[in-house]
């Protein structure tokens, strides 16, 4: 009795086939890429927001203490340029309200931040309460010399003329923060409509500065450290000015004062950047919004009404 042997015949793929199956799955990852990127890009935003609500709140915690606000660092004054300095930073007088009393506990601060060996190894440690997770332009999350950088900062007044919308030294105003510490009295705008604190994302020390450095003789500040009092600053622009080397080169060199990040509101978040407010809260300022309710925004006691952004 013979046995019938069926030999079943194995099929494979054409290269057409292939072809198809690879480009299929190619356009699979470019349709999800862009989601995978926007859901990462608002985990960060987030994350941005948040540190400045716990900035605020550090801020609040530190009146409650010393019955006044913190040194914003730099403020109005009769220095060079109009200006005063703290000896310290914000971003320093606050450590022991976001958990950092062991960093503080070995901090002098009757010394500068660069002036003695133990607070330079201090000042040299990164927060990452003090950066963005969408910062760019800075490489990692120090200067070239190892200090600790910083993406936010006091919005310490405004110069915005309220006519042309143009920066106007003759009608520069207080914010709400002030380089000798702020009563709450004195921002008689009220806590809810006042700024504190602004993104300053992308600072690095490429960017010019206009302040001489008390302790390192013949450099400038260091606006763009966490703990250098000069990384408060005013607002002469609307959020993003000047933003976006990615369709083309900005308008103005980025190393020039008040322009792009240095010393402005600044983001890399898609449509303007987060600010910390007097009273704790914090909102998201269009970078299209209108430069009259910007001022009115950081001034602290010009009595004017803000309207919606």
């Amino acid at each position: 009795m013979s046995v019938l042997q069926i030999r079943t015949k194995q099929r494979g793929f054409t290269l057409i086939e292939l072809l198809v199956v690879i480009a299929i799955i190619a356009l699979l990852i470019a349709l999800l890429l862009p989601a995978v990127q926007q859901a990462r890009e608002a985990a960060r935003r987030t994350q941005c927001k948040n540190n400045l609500k716990q900035l605020g709140l550090a801020m609040h915690n530190y009146e409650s203490t010393f019955r006044r606000f913190p040194s914003s660092g730099q403020g109005l004054g009769s220095g060079p340029y109009g200006q005063n300095f703290d000896r310290h930073s914000f971003f320093t007088h606050v450590l022991p309200f976001i958990d950092q009393a062991n960093i503080t506990n070995q901090f002098d601060y009757g010394s500068y931040y660069n002036e003695t060996p133990e607070n330079i190894a201090i000042t040299k440690i990164a927060l990452s309460m003090y950066l963005c997770p969408s910062a760019a332009l800075r490489e990692g999350n120090t200067d070239s010399q190892g200090y600790g950088g910083i993406d936010y900062g006091p919005t310490i007044h405004t110069n915005i003329s309220p006519v042309t919308g143009l920066p106007d030294s003759s009608t520069m105003v207080h914010g709400g923060l002030r380089w000798e510490g702020t009563d709450l009295r004195q921002i008689t705008d009220g806590l809810s409509n006042t700024m504190a604190l602004g993104e300053c994302v992308g600072r690095n020390d490429g960017m010019d500065s206009l302040y001489a450095d008390p302790v390192e003789v013949g450099s400038m500040r260091s606006h763009w450290r966490w703990a250098e009092p000069d990384n408060a600053f005013g607002v002469s622009f609307t959020p993003n000015f000047h933003k976006s080397p990615w369709g083309g080169p900005p308008s103005c060199p980025w190393v020039d004062m008040n322009c792009g990040p240095n010393d402005e509101l600044f983001s890399f978040h898609d449509g303007g950047c987060h600010a910390s407010f007097c009273d704790g809260s914090v909102r998201f300022l269009s970078d299209s919004m209108d430069f009259g309710v910007l001022r009115a925004a950081v001034s602290a006691g010009q009595g004017e009404v803000i309207g919606e952004y």
